[in-house]
């Protein structure tokens, strides 16, 4: 038993001295510790481009122009179109005690009834164009220049130039003769007729040949109707129902310090709700949005702001979208032309400014300009297009 166990003890010195052995030979065999190798510098050129910066803003996709439409004259509501539907020229826009209120382009609204033959103003032409564009025959016009009388007669009274569709009246009190101008069309008995075979047509009754003020509401062009905003059997005088362009656009609000870098025409940049990305282009920039703390905006957000329009220019984008929320890119200042390096490319110099390490070479003072997109705009000494620079990316 005791020769197994100093059996077991010489054996376990054998091996540690083995060991020794082995460590003494590799440490007097080692080849002399190898040097890192020097870090890759990286670098980059200088590049002659344009320069652009941009920022992003929240829009909303909807349809253009909308605002509210109030009724003109006093009745009871008894109809109002399908939100969605589309109303132009000659449709009903909606009825008061069962007389429809006919929608008619124009710029001028209309203001007063129309019945004496010999009536001018611009809200004659404006009934006079629609009812031809409409298809009816209304007569030769008195050519601009000539003098108009309205006759509270039978017919209508003309002085001074020979106009046609005028002729002088037989019975009546005369008013003074009136000028007709450019803007103007004169009610004459051909439009008048024209105006019965209108009501006619449109169920206005009786078809006088008169045409009173709430009949025709005149408005730039077709609209899509929206949300109704009063019930049948409401008085018509107060808001009646939404309205809007039939095209789609793309409105931001936005703070007025950046109306100066926005212009009409100027293109944008749209991400849609699936991602996707549109071009588009402001077509108007309205300065009349208040400011409104009353849902617990943030205070900092108050202030001046400034409504920006965007045509979209691929309608079928937003085809399919009713409303939306959307980013919009907007470019600010651009400079073209410029020589510029990656950001990174700058370093801070002791004595204020910045400088680039030019590769090989010195560090170089250099004056910068607009940064975009992880670029910058430099000038200085010996800084040229192709030059390479040292820079962290």
């Amino acid at each position: 038993m005791r020769t197994r166990s100093l059996i077991t003890i010489l054996s376990g010195v054998l091996a540690l001295g083995a060991v020794g052995y082995a460590v003494h030979a590799r440490a007097g065999h080692d080849s002399p510790p190898t040097r890192p190798a020097a870090a890759a510098v990286a670098t980059a050129a200088v590049v002659r481009t344009d320069l652009a910066d941009y920022w992003t803003e929240s829009g909303t996709v909807g349809y253009r122009k909308q605002r509210t439409l109030r009724g003109v004259e006093p009745g009871v509501l008894t109809w109002l179109p399908r939100s969605g539907s589309t109303i132009s020229r000659g449709g009903t826009l909606y009825r008061v005690g069962d007389r429809p209120v006919t929608l008619f382009y124009g710029s001028s609204p209309m203001f007063r009834d129309i019945d004496a033959v010999g009536t001018v103003g611009r809200d004659v032409k404006v009934l006079a164009d629609n009812l031809r564009a409409l298809g009816y025959r209304i007569g030769d016009q008195p050519a601009p220049g000539t003098r108009v009388t309205v006759q509270k007669g039978s017919q209508d009274q003309t002085t001074g130039k020979a106009a046609p569709g005028a002729v002088r009246a037989s019975s009546g009190t005369p008013s003074e003769p009136i000028v007709v101008t450019g803007p103007d069309a004169v009610f004459t008995r051909s439009l008048k007729d024209a105006v019965k075979r209108w009501q006619e047509a449109t169920g206005i009754r009786p078809a006088t040949g008169t045409v009173a003020l709430g009949d025709i509401l005149v408005l730039p062009g077709a609209v899509r109707v929206g949300v109704a905003s009063a019930q049948l059997g409401d008085d018509a005088t107060g808001n009646l129902m939404a309205i809007s362009d039939q095209a789609k656009a793309v409105s931001v609000e936005l703070d007025a310090s950046r109306a100066d870098d926005l212009r009409v025409g100027q293109k944008v940049r749209i991400t849609l709700p699936d991602s996707s990305t549109t071009g588009g282009t402001v077509s108007s920039v309205s300065g009349n949005v208040q400011s409104d703390r009353s849902d617990g905006a943030d205070p900092a957000s108050d202030g001046p702001k400034v409504q920006v329009v965007i045509a979209v220019d691929k309608a079928s984008a937003i085809r399919n979208i009713s409303s939306a929320d959307v980013d919009v890119r907007f470019t600010g200042t651009t400079e073209r032309n410029v020589l510029a390096v990656p950001v990174g490319a700058l370093l801070a110099l002791s004595g204020g400014g910045y400088g680039v390490q030019i590769s090989g070479g010195p560090l170089t003072a250099v004056k910068v300009g607009l940064f975009a997109d992880g670029m910058v705009q430099i000038t200085g000494t010996g800084i040229t297009a192709g030059t390479r620079v040292v820079t962290t990316s």
